[in-house]
């Protein structure tokens, strides 16, 4: 995964589909959970609690460049 690249871009580049509705980080129509990895997390909708095991998957990325992120579609 790319620093550029949020998680829906690297979905979609792979041929998974993931119902979105903003691609803004504000609806949260792309939530999902977060298993492990270190998130950048860019949305407007997630608490801080929320985000320990959330991720909204339109905005956010990888905290590093080339990072794994594992999430439970």
């Amino acid at each position: 995964m790319q620093s550029d690249q949020t998680v829906t871009d690297v979905l979609l580049d792979n041929g998974i589909h993931v119902d979105m509705k903003c691609t803004n980080g504000i609806c949260g129509v792309c939530r999902c959970g977060l298993i492990s990895g270190k998130v950048e997390h860019r949305d407007f909708v997630l608490s801080n609690k929320e985000r320990e095991d959330t991720i909204i998957l339109c905005q956010s990325r990888a905290l590093e460049s080339n990072g794994t992120i594992e999430i439970d579609l």
